[in-house]
């Protein structure tokens, strides 16, 4: 029996055990009456009726109803959920998340249902019939395989419908679940709820991608780093490869942010909500003392996958020397059409390369019997992030070259064409500010000299 069918059974005989229960409580306390004006059960009916009329209050009048966050077992991501209550115990539950049954899995869902104010230890907000958008939470099956199969503990996913007011913080509302105490914040939703739908995964977009998928956690000299959020999922760790102490925690995306479940702490600082500063750089908390920053920086400088170009416009005097005599000595010996199209930097990306570690390397093409080809030549060279948005390149005389710049190279004995290149390259050495277009998903970074080398910029084509 799935907890639908509890509900549909049960719906009446709830109302009845609460009723039940706030009159034990009031008999249970009646002593009390000495110490204040009303008796503990009229209290809490008093307490009960705020609650209710601050529900209602934002579900009408033009207001947007509740954003309600919602966490279940740490295995999940939170969820968004969205409520509107009326006056006479209906609310309207909405929500598009993956666990909608009956073909809705991600489609925008709306369900009607009851809600109940109940007086316990505490009061407290009860979805006491069946609701499509929540009660897939409770429901004591395997969310892969529901409604059919049933969890042997028959926890489920660990969610609740009876919520334990927790406390008023500002005009969020917080609860505890009664059962599995899942964690639930009912926010004031400020816009229609398909937009914030659509502001909400616009967001989750922008600060969370396929490539860059870990990030800097930052207060003061203090650094730590946490990967998967784009699955909902906050995993912090003292370093991002194979971490000694990671520590999962369930978060859910806003339209400025995301929000955790549970508060955590760094160089003795806490955070629980981070927000997209004006100029959308970085994710800073609700003390601004914690900054959350994607390692786009440790990815300019070690993605395998990634082709970044020297914008030419930039160079030197003497690196367009150099790529002149360069480009017309490879012409003279090897092709008359031959041409260095660009310059490029990032991780080895020939097969048969001598390294697959950093590189510069020269793009080119060249035409023989009508046919065009595009390849390029490379030289290794040595790039860290010692701190943060810092960048150290160093060139070797001994550094060596990918495997087209020696086929070239053992073809071309009549001219220096590796000096000319070792010479570019020399001219990139140095330590380097980088300031990306976009943090969290760069596609140009500016690399300013902090102790030597020549301004350049990298664009990712």
């Amino acid at each position: 029996m799935t907890v639908k069918d509890i509900f549909i059974r049960s719906a009446h005989s709830l109302t009845c055990v609460a009723l039940a229960g706030i009159v034990l409580a009031g008999c249970s306390r009646f002593q009390e009456e000495d110490l204040f004006d009303e008796s503990a059960s009229t209290r809490m009916a008093h307490f009960n009726e705020d609650l209710k009329s601050r529900l209602v209050k934002q579900s009408s009048d033009g207001n947007h109803g509740w954003v309600i966050q919602y966490f279940v077992a740490s295995e999940f991501e939170g969820f968004n959920l969205f409520g509107n209550f009326d006056e006479n115990g209906k609310v309207t539950l909405a929500g598009n998340h993956r666990y909608l049954r009956g073909g809705n899995a991600g489609k925008y869902t709306e369900s009607v249902s009851f809600y109940q104010m109940l007086s316990e230890d505490g009061p407290v907000l009860a979805f006491n019939t069946w609701n499509d958008v929540l009660t897939v939470f409770v429901d004591p099956v395997d969310p892969s395989y529901a409604p059919g199969q049933l969890i042997s503990d028959g926890l489920g996913m660990q969610g609740d419908q009876n919520l334990v007011f927790q406390g008023y913080k500002d005009s969020t509302i917080l609860f505890s679940g009664e059962r599995n105490t899942a964690r639930v914040r009912f926010v004031p939703c400020d816009r229609p709820w398909q937009d914030y739908i659509k502001d909400t995964e616009a967001n989750r977009n922008y600060i969370t991608n396929t490539t860059i998928t870990s990030y800097y956690v930052v207060c003061g000299t203090d650094t730590l780093y946490f990967k998967n959020l784009r699955n909902g999922i906050f995993t912090y760790c003292e370093r991002v490869n194979d971490p000694l102490f990671p520590t999962t925690i369930n978060c859910v995306f806003t339209p400025k942010g995301f929000y955790l479940q549970h508060r955590n702490d760094i160089a003795g600082t806490s955070f629980q909500e981070f927000t997209l500063t004006e100029d959308k750089s970085r994710l800073v908390s609700e003390n601004d003392s914690v900054e959350v920053i994607p390692t786009w920086d440790t990815y300019m400088v070690n993605v395998r996958s990634a082709t970044w170009n020297f914008d030419q416009e930039g160079f030197t005097d003497e690196q367009k020397t150099l790529m002149t005599q360069l480009n017309a000595a490879l012409q003279a010996a090897f092709n008359s059409t031959f041409n260095i199209n660009s310059v490029g930097m990032g991780r080895g990306k020939n097969v048969a390369s001598a390294t697959q570690g950093p590189m510069i390397y020269f793009n080119y093409s060249y035409t023989n019997k009508g046919k065009t080809t595009k390849a390029s030549l490379g030289i290794s060279c040595s790039t860290c992030v010692p701190t943060y948005g810092i960048a150290k390149i160093e060139v070797s005389p001994n550094d060596p070259v990918d495997s087209n710049m020696k086929n070239f190279l053992d073809r071309s004995k009549t001219i220096d064409a590796e000096a000319l290149v070792r010479q570019f390259a020399a001219t990139i050495q140095g330590t380097y500010k980088m300031t990306p277009d976009n943090y969290f998903l760069p596609t140009s970074v500016q690399f300013t000299p902090t102790e030597s080398g020549n301004a350049f910029t990298l664009n990712n084509n």
